[in-house]
C-alpha cells in the first residue's frame, strides 16, 4: 500500500553550472558543422561589430544592443529545409525555472525571464529585474534557488536591410511605379 509519508524525494543539491550562451557546434556531425559555418560566420561578424560598437560601453548597455537584434528583423534561423533546426548551431539563455528548497514536495518555484535583452524574476506576484550574474547564480547547491528548467532560442543576427534612405534596386518587386513620391520629388 503506498503512503506518502515512506517516499521522501531530496533534490540533488549540488551547483550545476550553465551558460547564457550555449554553442552545440562540437557535438555535432562533421556534415552538419559544415552546415553550420555559413550563419555562424554571420554570427561572428555581428558579434565583432558589436563588441566594437559597445567598446566603452557598460554590460547593460550591451543587453540593450543585443535587444534590439531581437526587436529588429532577423535572418531565418532554420535550414530551409528543415523547419524548427536552428542553423548555427549557437543558442541564448532566454528563462529559467527554478525551485527554492531541500525537498521537492515542499519549497517555491520562481521564474526568471529575459525579455528584450533585461533579465526579470517573477516570484508571484512580484516582477523584479534582475543581472545576468544572478543568472549564473541560479546554477544550486544549499538552500538557493536550483534550476530545474532552462529554455534556450537560437541566437539572431540582423537580416540585411537597405539603409533608410536608399531605395530598392529597380529589379526588386518592391521597387514603386511612383518613384518620384517615394524621393519627394516635385
Amino acid at each position: 500500500m503506498f503512503h506518502p509519508s515512506l517516499y521522501s524525494f531530496f533534490k540533488i543539491l549540488k551547483d550545476i553550472k550553465f551558460p547564457l550562451n550555449l554553442d552545440l557546434y562540437e557535438f555535432c556531425t562533421p556534415e552538419l558543422q559544415k552546415k553550420l559555418l555559413p550563419m555562424r560566420e554571420k554570427i561572428r561578424l555581428q558579434d565583432e561589430h558589436s563588441a566594437n560598437k559597445g567598446k566603452n560601453s557598460t554590460k547593460g548597455s550591451l543587453e540593450k544592443m543585443e535587444a534590439e537584434v531581437e526587436a529588429k528583423d532577423v535572418e531565418p534561423y532554420w535550414f530551409a529545409d528543415d523547419l524548427g533546426s536552428n542553423n548555427s548551431g549557437t543558442y541564448n539563455l532566454l528563462g529559467v525555472l527554478t525551485h527554492q528548497g531541500r525537498s521537492s514536495s515542499s519549497g517555491h518555484y520562481v521564474a526568471w525571464v529575459k525579455r528584450k535583452g533585461i533579465w526579470l524574476k517573477f516570484d508571484d506576484d512580484e516582477v523584479s529585474q534582475v543581472t545576468s550574474d544572478d543568472i549564473l547564480r541560479l546554477s544550486g547547491g544549499a538552500d538557493w534557488h536550483c534550476a530545474y528548467v532552462l529554455l534556450y532560442g537560437p541566437k539572431l543576427v540582423r537580416a540585411a536591410s537597405h539603409s533608410e534612405n536608399q531605395l530598392p534596386p529597380k529589379s526588386s518587386s518592391a521597387y514603386s511605379l511612383n518613384e518620384k513620391s517615394i524621393r519627394g520629388d516635385k
